[in-house]
């Protein structure tokens, strides 16, 4: 089995996929991790994708794509399939992620779009803290520390990051939906697609997800 978690920015798609992955022995593939792991390990694909972002430059998709290669030739057999998270974008990388899953004898992936309102996006990012010290995140909304400011678990001060601010967080929405329509219509098309609300809480909508998967195997 092989999955695809996508969703706009604050729609919970690392939450879901980390329990996902657990849940059915999945490996997580998260498209900023793997190009982080490359760049760690030397890999040749790895050192081209550092040489493109010391330049400040977006990695290109066929760097992407390559580094997806790499980690699948690793992991094949290793799990019970991969959880791809952060990937495909575009209409492009859709179609390559088809093709390279065919090079692996690989199942192509049923498609988990989690939706959730506007306005429920805009509370998610515009009040996320996260602690500088431990890093445990919160939200002034629905997730308060007890003393505002200053973390729970380990009393650091709470950051609230610079893309999580007003007008970025709309920019990076507008931006999503300008690049997700296609996607949703590629895999709609193609019969794939599952669209469920996410607007509830992790529980709720881990279950939902579940359930889908469940009926669909």
């Amino acid at each position: 089995m092989n999955l695809v978690i996508f969703g706009p920015p604050g729609s919970g798609k690392g939450t879901q996929s980390e329990r996902i992955a657990r849940h059915y022995g999945m490996t997580h593939l998260s498209t900023g991790d793997a190009l982080r792991q490359a760049i760690r390990n030397r890999t040749e694909v790895g050192l081209r994708a550092k040489a493109v972002m010391e330049k400040g430059e977006l990695v290109s998709d066929e760097i992407v794509n390559g580094v997806l290669r790499e980690i699948i030739g690793q992991k094949r057999g290793e799990s019970d399939g991969f959880l791809f998270d952060g990937y495909p974008r575009n209409i492009e990388q859709a179609r390559q992620l088809d093709t390279i899953c065919g090079e692996f004898s690989l199942s192509h992936p049923s498609v988990m779009n989690l939706d959730v309102p506007e306005e429920n996006l805009l509370l998610r990012l515009t009040g996320r803290r996260i602690c500088g010290q431990c890093k445990a995140t919160y939200n002034i909304h629905f997730q308060p520390t007890r003393q505002a400011g200053v973390c729970d678990e380990c009393s650091g001060p709470l950051i609230k990051r610079a893309d999580d601010e007003p007008d970025t967080v709309r920019e990076r929405l507008r931006v999503y939906k300008e690049e997700s329509a296609p996607v949703l219509d590629y895999y709609g098309e193609l019969g794939r697609l599952h669209t469920l609300d996410a607007a509830g809480d992790s529980d709720q909508v881990f279950e939902k997800i579940t359930s889908i998967i469940e009926e669909n195997r």
